[in-house]
Formats: structure tokens, sequence, C-alpha cells
């Protein structure tokens, strides 16, 4: 892609972005309108629970999203520990590199391919941006170039919103809804146990694997008092 192209995806990302209404939730539906793929969703890298859904175009992606916020492992894991493009040509056969999350994809309904673009400025790690395709198939150069453009202009809207621009700030610094029951429930998986953080989401998350449930799910869980994690207790 030449100067020209990618200033005129730009232009189309950020008209798409403003048309539904500027905030985070619209960066996966404008990615949709401007790249060659037929949903996206945007995972964001927290401290110790690791990557957690933030937004997604559509139920397919966000499936795919908790399956890979519940078992720690998939593309954009991988995208977000070393900075670079993560693609799968099948998610129903070549998903064998992350056994947890090729096990729980395949109780869902999910085919064609993916690509997560990592959200990442130097050293700081944003997350990811998941980029799907409804038919299995090798990204080609150009896509990955695209993706990783918008990938950018999302980082630069949360590195703006970081640094306080009102323009940019509200909801594009709102954590995800699931991410302060998760927290919560982390906080009483510690007082219970008596561990540290690490371990606590650590405990949540093989709970949820061996339940078949999400991450959120199991945080629920705990904060209904349904289930405790004290005096050895799974």
């Amino acid at each position: 892609m030449g100067v020209a192209e990618f200033e005129l995806l730009t232009e189309r990302f950020l008209s798409a972005l403003r048309r539904g209404g500027g905030d985070i939730s619209a960066a996966c539906q404008a990615a949709v309108q401007v790249l060659p793929v037929q949903r996206a969703a945007i995972m964001i890298d927290e401290r110790d629970v690791g990557v957690q859904p933030w937004c997604s175009s559509d139920e397919i992606a966000a499936r795919v999203e908790t399956v890979q916020a519940t078992v720690g492992e998939g593309p954009a894991v991988d995208a977000v520990a070393t900075g670079v493009p993560v693609s799968v040509v099948d998610l129903t056969e070549n998903c064998g590199r992350w056994p947890g999350f090729a096990a729980a994809l395949a109780r869902e309904p999910v085919s064609g391919a993916m690509t997560a673009m990592p959200l990442r400025l130097g050293a700081v790690r944003f997350g990811a941006l998941d980029l799907y395709r409804a038919s299995p198939g090798r990204v080609d150069g150009a896509m990955i170039s695209a993706g990783l453009h918008i990938a950018d202009i999302i980082t630069a809207h949360l590195v703006s919103a970081r640094s306080g621009s009102a323009e940019h700030a509200g909801e594009w610094l709102r954590r995800p809804l699931t991410s302060a029951s998760i927290h919560q429930a982390a906080g009483m998986v510690i007082a219970q146990r008596g561990v540290g953080a690490a371990d606590a989401y650590a405990t949540l998350r093989t709970y949820a694997v061996h339940q078949g449930i999400s991450l959120a799910e199991a945080a629920e869980r705990v904060l209904r008092r349904s289930v405790r994690f004290d005096n050895g207790s799974r």
C-alpha cells in the first residue's frame, strides 16, 4: 500500500468511526466497513487477568473473544505478547499451538480465518484488534498492512484518551463491564485463599475451564457466593 492508499484508509475509518458515535464500541464496526473482513473485535490487556473482550462487531466474534479470555491463550494473547500479527488460516483446523483454545473453540460454531493485530506503542501493550474472515484462507501482505494501520489508529485514540484529551476520553478508557466483576471476584479469592493476585486469577481461570463456562461466569458464581475457594475447595 502506498501513502495515498493509507491516507484514504485513514479517512474512511475515521468517517465510519464518527458515524458510529466515535466511541470504542464503534471501532469494531468501522474496521469491518473499511477492511476486507466480515467481523472484528478488540481485546484489552489487563494487568494480572490478561486479555479481556472490549467490543465486537457480532455474536460470533464475541464468542471467540470469550474463549480467549477464559483459557488465557489464542491469537490475540500471542499478538499482545509478541507485538506482531498472528494469523490462523482456519479456526476449525489450525489452532493446535493453543490446545486449550482449540478444545474450547471446538464447542463453538465458528469457522473461517482470523488475524490478531497488536495494539501497541513501544513497550506499552494495550491489547489486540482481532479481524475475522468468514472463509478460511491465508492473509496477504496488503491485508496485514491495512489491518496494522487501523490498529495503529485505534492505539492512537487510546493514547490520546490516556493523556487526558477530552475529545478521546470517556468510552475509550472505560473498562469492559465484565472486568469489574472479574477483578472483584479475584479480590474475594485472594481473601479466601490468602494468595497473590496472579494466583487468584489463575484459580478463577482454572475453575472456568474445568466447568466449561466463561471467566466472567466463574466470577459471577464467586460474587453470588455459590462457589468458594478456601480450604482447598474448588
